[in-house]
């Protein structure tokens, strides 16, 4: 994890926990956005398995998303207050979110309309299934 804020030149890290259905809307949401977003690197850290890096970057409120840049975070998302304060947010609001601090680009031209469910896949991510990849509870890749 802290290989990845330190080398990653855009970011988006979320602190989850399997329990919290909250965290399963994010997850569905950023799994989308990473497979269009190939610019930028998604991760996903498991609370309960990394106790240590959740004190360390203070994340008290879940769901949690850091927004990272040139190695460093620049924003953070707690909860779902800035994407409409429910779970039936888009999943271009949370790309509008993330893109105002340059985490992630915005598409130009015509495909800026097209909502990401339909865009072309520029990025085949790994398959996604709400378990820990390695063992310090990181899922390096959505």
């Amino acid at each position: 994890m802290v290989r990845l804020l330190s080398s990653a030149a855009k970011g988006v890290v979320h602190f989850r926990h399997p329990q919290f259905a909250r965290c399963k809307v994010l997850d569905r949401h950023l799994q989308s956005l990473a497979r269009y977003h190939f610019e930028t690197r998604f991760a996903s850290i498991s609370v309960e398995r990394c106790p240590f890096l959740t004190q360390k970057f203070q994340v008290r409120v879940l769901p949690c998303v850091l927004l990272v840049k040139d190695g460093s975070v620049v924003d953070r998302i707690v909860g779902f207050e800035e994407l409409g304060n429910n779970d039936n947010f888009t999943t271009e609001t949370l790309e509008k979110r993330i893109a105002r601090s340059k985490a992630v680009d915005l598409p130009g031209g015509e495909m800026a309309k097209v909502p990401v469910s339909e865009r072309p896949v520029a990025y085949s991510a790994s398959s996604y299934d709400d378990q820990d990849i390695d063992d310090a509870g990181a899922d390096l890749d959505y």
